[in-house]
């Protein structure tokens, strides 16, 4: 993607990478069989045990992470830095930001998530960087574009209906709240709402994998002239 022009504003102002896992929280090497129980509420001082038996674990993949990225990026101290504690790791880079959380499910305490999250890069060209996409790896099923201003769905919906590409398909509900879009070809869905596309994957990805899939849909709205008014994604 690159950046807009200054005459044409970006109809997207915010872009990061999230993927998700849930386990159960006896099976963490933190947890003592012998001495701990499992939560049975999501409360603070649940969130807390949570957070001081998973931070073994949260911490060796924040330092492996940190490593890697170090190596591949080829920072110096300066450039890269790692806090971990209460359920949070997270890696402040000079071009961008990993950060990893856990939590435990509100309506299953038993068990906890994993949100693993990227943002604030600071370059649309990093996407693309093998380096860079081999010392992240495979972390993210979505890829999230926050929009500069409202999009009417039901506009996005009456131009997919209405256009002569068969490959393009719209599902929505009736009240037209989200849509989501598929491409032939593509094993990605788009899920719009009125303030975001989600490029969303099935399995795990890199942040370059994602961001293809949404070069694919920015393609096929290009040339599409009441989806390229309505929606110009950058490209």
């Amino acid at each position: 993607m690159s950046s807009a022009s200054n005459d044409e504003p970006s109809m997207i102002r915010k872009i990061s990478f999230v993927g998700e896992f849930s386990g159960q929280v006896k099976r963490l090497p933190g947890f003592d069989k012998s001495f701990h129980t499992v939560p049975k509420f999501a409360s603070d001082r649940a969130q807390q045990f949570l957070a001081k038996i998973c931070h073994g674990e949260l911490e060796e993949w924040g330092e492996s992470i940190f490593a890697d990225t170090r190596a591949a990026m080829e920072y110096r101290r300066k450039d890269i830095s790692l806090d971990c504690e209460a359920g949070l790791a997270r890696l402040e880079a000079k071009d961008f930001i990993l950060q990893r959380c856990y939590t435990l499910i509100e309506d299953t305490p038993s068990s906890y998530l994993v949100e693993t999250e990227l943002l604030d890069l600071g370059s649309s060209e990093l996407l693309m960087y093998e380096p860079f996409n081999n010392c992240i790896g495979p972390l993210f099923d979505r890829m999230r574009c926050r929009f500069s201003t409202r999009l009417s769905v039901e506009g996005l919906i009456d131009g997919v209906e209405d256009s002569d590409d068969s490959g393009l398909v719209a599902d929505y509900p009736s009240d037209c709240e989200h849509c989501d879009v598929r491409l032939a070809n593509c094993d990605a869905v788009f899920h719009f709402d009125s303030a975001s596309l989600e490029v969303r994957f099935a399995t795990f990805g890199t942040p370059a994998q994602l961001a293809q899939a949404y070069q694919q849909v920015a393609d096929a709205f290009s040339s599409n002239e009441e989806l390229a008014q309505l929606l110009p994604l950058p490209k």
